[in-house]
C-alpha cells in the first residue's frame, strides 16, 4: 500500500454543511432499534420475539442487506465517537452493537453453523431455501440471497475492524466458514448459476477476511467468485457495458482488486499488477462513458451505450449506490497507485452526488436525475418508516465514514486530499484545516505536541484552481506546507468557472465552480406527482422547466426521455458555443452563493436572467444542470 487512509476517530468535521449530514445519520442510527434489527435473524430459525420488522426491503427476501449496512455503519461510527464524540452516545453505539452481536451469536448457535438470514421465511424446515433455489437444489423465490449475505457479512466484520466489539470478530468467522463451506463445493455449473445473480462484494469480503486471519481457506472461496473472463469481455468491446447492472458490476470490480492485496500477502506477486490494471482500465472507462459532472452514474440502475450521456438523461439517472461503490474502488486505487485522478473523483462526487443525497429534513435518495426539470426524492428519515432501499444502506455507511477520505498517511508524512474543514489529529499534533470557499481561502494550523519527529503536511493542490500554477507545478499534485513560527499556513485560491459538457451532444452543457456543480432552481409545480420505478422506490412522473411541461412513463429498465422547448438557450449573434465556454465570467456573474446567468436568449428570444446555486442546495425543488446552448448559426 502507498498510502493508508486516516483512522475515523483521528478526524472531527467542522464544515458546517458535512456536519449536518453526519449529524442526520447519526441521528438516523440512534433511531435503530436492536430487537428490530435482530427480528428477522431470530425468526429465521426459530427464536421467539415480539419485536415488529422493519418495513420495506427488510421485511421481504432481500431482508438483512439494510440490516448489514447498518452494522458497518454503526462500527464507523463507534470509531468516530472513540476520537472525538459524546461519551454517552458511544456508550449507547456500543450497548447497541454489543446487543447485537450477542443476538446474532444466538441464531447461529440455533442453526449449529454460522449461517445467519433475516429474508421472508419460505419454508420453516429450510433456511437456505432461496440459496438452494439459485443452484437449482429447490423449488420456490429467491432475490438475490448472496447480495444481501454480502451486507450481512461485511457489517459483522465491520463492527470487528472498526467497532471494536467483543465477539464480532467470531461471528463474522462462523459466518464465513459456512460460505467457505457451500461455495468449495460448488461444480462449474453451479458457479456459472450463482455468479448469473448479483453477488454483491463476497470476493472482497473475503479476501479481506484472508488479510487478516491468514486462513487460506478464505482466499480460496474468494476466488471463486471472480470473473475475470467478464471484466475482459467488458473491457474488450465498444458498447459492451450497456445494460450492464451497474451497482452489481462496480462491487465485483472492488473485490477483484482487494484481491490483489490478498495475493501479495500470500506471496503470490503475479497476480497484484494484473488486478490493479483491470481496475484502472474499468475505472477509465465508465469515468470516460457514464459518468455525469456530479459523479453520478447510469440509468435506471443500469449502464447506457458508451457515452451515451445525453441521450440517457431521464428521471432514474445516478443510483446513489454506485457512487457509494465508485468512491469505494477509487479509494482503493488510489490507496494502491497514488494516482490523484481517484481522489479528483471522490472530491467531486462528495461535494455534488453524495451532499446533495441528504434531505433537508433527512432521508436518502435513490436516484438523482440529470435530465432538466425533476426533482430528487428522499426517503423518510426515520427507521420505522423507512423502505429501506439499497441505497438508504449504502448512505448510512457514507456518512458514517465522510472522515476517512479527508487524509492518508504515507509514512512519515501526512496527505491532506479533501478539502472538508476538519481537526486532524496525526501522531502529536492535531492540525485544524479550515476551507473557505467564499473568501477563497485555507489554512492549517498546527497545535503541536511533542516537537520531536514533526512529519511534513501534504496537500492536494486540485485541478479547479484557477491560480494553481502560481501554487505548484503542473507537474505536481500535492504542496508541503510551510507553517509559520506561530504554527499556520495559508493559501488563498481563486476557483475556475468552467463547461462541464457531455460527449454525444456538444451543444449540452452544465457549469462548475470550483468543485460545485450549478443548477437552475426550477420550483415544485406539479410536485410529489410519481411513478413507480421498481420494488417500493418512485421517481417524479413529472417533467417541467419553467411554464413548459411533459409526463413521463417509466418502465423498470426502460425509462422515457423527453426535452422541452424550454431547454434551449441562445447565445448573441455571431458568438460560438467556443467562445462562450472561453469567456464565461462575461455571461456567469456571481452573487454572493449564487450565479447570474445573462446575455443569452430563450426559445422565444427574449433575453433570460437565469440564477444558478449549487446543486447539492437544491433540495426539495426542481432543478436543471445542463441546458441546450445554440449558436445563431445553428438556427440560420
Amino acid at each position: 500500500m502507498l498510502y493508508q487512509r486516516s483512522e475515523l476517530n483521528d478526524i472531527k468535521i467542522t464544515d458546517v454543511r458535512w456536519k449536518a449530514c453526519e449529524d442526520k445519520n447519526a441521528l438516523f442510527l440512534s433511531s435503530m432499534d436492536p430487537e428490530r434489527v435482530l427480528a428477522g435473524f431470530k425468526r429465521t430459525c426459530k427464536i421467539k420475539t415480539e419485536a415488529k420488522l422493519y418495513g420495506g426491503w427488510e421485511n421481504s427476501l432481500i431482508a438483512g442487506h439494510g440490516t448489514g449496512h447498518y452494522f458497518s455503519a454503526l462500527g464507523m461510527r463507534i470509531e468516530s465517537l472513540r476520537g472525538c464524540g459524546s461519551s454517552s452516545e458511544l456508550e449507547e453505539s456500543i450497548a447497541k452493537a454489543n446487543a447485537i452481536v450477542t443476538g446474532l451469536k444466538e441464531c447461529q448457535e440455533k442453526l449449529g453453523n454460522g449461517f445467519l438470514s433475516a429474508a421472508t421465511v419460505q419454508d420453516e424446515d429450510n433456511p437456505y431455501i432461496q440459496f438452494d433455489v439459485l443452484e437449482g437444489k429447490a423449488e420456490g423465490e429467491q432475490w438475490v440471497p448472496w447480495y444481501a449475505l454480502h451486507k450481512v457479512l461485511q457489517g459483522i466484520m465491520d463492527l470487528w475492524t472498526y467497532g471494536g466489539i467483543d465477539g464480532a470478530c467470531g461471528t463474522a468467522l462462523a459466518l464465513a466458514d459456512w460460505v467457505c463451506d457451500r461455495v468449495l463445493s460448488w461444480d462449474k455449473e453451479t458457479r456459472k448459476k450463482v455468479l448469473s445473480i448479483e453477488y454483491g462484494g463476497m470476493n472482497d469480503s473475503l479476501y479481506q477476511l484472508y488479510i487478516l486471519t491468514g486462513n487460506k481457506r478464505y482466499l480460496s472461496a474468494a476466488e471463486v467468485f471472480d470473473e475475470p473472463e467478464l471484466y475482459e469481455e467488458l473491457l474488450s468491446f465498444k458498447n459492451r457495458m450497456r445494460g450492464v447492472h451497474a451497482n452489481a458490476t462496480i462491487p465485483k470490480i472492488l473485490g477483484y482488486l482487494t484481491g490483489a492485496k490478498a495475493f501479495d500477502k500470500a506471496g503470490i506477486k503475479e497476480e497484484f499488477q494484473p488486478r490493479i490494471t483491470t481496475a484502472e482500465k474499468f475505472w477509465d472507462a465508465v469515468i470516460r462513458n457514464q459518468t455525469y459532472a456530479t459523479g453520478g452514474i447510469g440509468d435506471m440502475e443500469h449502464f447506457f451505450a458508451d457515452g451515451l450521456l445525453d441521450g440517457s438523461r431521464t428521471q432514474c439517472n445516478a443510483e446513489s449506490c454506485c457512487c457509494y461503490n465508485m468512491m469505494k474502488l477509487s479509494q482503493l486505487l488510489f490507496e494502491l497507485t497514488g494516482k490523484p485522478k481517484y481522489l479528483d473523483y471522490i472530491e467531486r462526487t462528495l461535494w455534488n452526488a453524495k451532499l446533495g443525497s441528504v434531505g433537508p429534513d433527512g432521508g436518502y435518495t435513490y436516484f438523482n436525475p440529470m435530465a432538466t426539470g425533476y426533482y430528487r426524492l428522499y426517503s423518510p428519515s426515520e427507521p420505522s418508516a423507512n423502505p429501506f432501499w439499497c441505497c438508504v444502506g449504502t448512505a448510512l455507511e457514507d456518512f458514517a465514514s465522510i472522515a476517512g477520505k479527508i487524509c492518508y498517511r504515507k509514512d512519515p508524512d501526512l496527505y491532506i486530499t479533501q478539502w472538508i474543514s476538519s481537526d486532524i489529529r496525526f501522531g502529536e499534533q492535531v492540525y485544524q484545516l479550515r476551507a473557505d470557499y467564499g473568501k477563497g481561502r485555507l489554512t492549517i494550523t498546527c497545535r503541536q505536541g511533542d516537537d520531536a519527529g514533526i512529519p511534513d503536511v501534504k496537500l492536494r493542490i486540485p485541478r479547479w484552481i484557477k491560480n494553481r500554477d502560481s501554487i505548484l507545478p503542473d507537474s505536481e499534485d500535492f504542496l508541503c506546507a510551510v507553517f509559520s513560527p506561530d504554527g499556520t499556513f495559508e493559501l488563498d485560491f481563486e476557483m475556475q468557472l468552467k463547461i462541464a459538457g457531455l460527449p454525444d451532444e456538444p451543444s449540452a452543457i452544465g457549469f462548475m465552480y470550483g468543485p460545485f456543480v450549478l443548477c437552475v432552481p426550477l420550483g415544485n409545480d406539479k410536485w410529489g406527482i410519481n411513478e413507480n420505478a421498481g420494488i417500493e422506490v418512485v421517481a417524479p412522473a413529472w417533467k417541467v422547466v419553467f411554464d413548459a411541461s411533459v409526463k413521463c412513463s417509466i418502465n423498470y429498465g426502460r425509462t422515457q426521455r423527453a426535452v422541452l422547448d424550454r431547454e434551449y438557450l441562445t447565445l448573441p449573434e455571431g458568438v460560438t458555443l467556443q467562445a462562450f465556454s472561453g469567456d464565461l465570467e462575461k455571461y456567469l456573474a456571481k452573487d454572493n452563493d449564487r450565479f447570474l446567468l445573462t446575455g443569452l436568449k430563450d426559445f422565444r428570444g427574449s433575453d433570460i436572467s437565469l440564477p444558478l446555486i449549487p446543486y447539492y442546495q437544491a433540495g426539495n425543488e426542481r432543478y436543471g444542470i445542463y441546458w441546450y446552448i445554440r449558436s445563431n448559426q445553428d438556427l440560420a
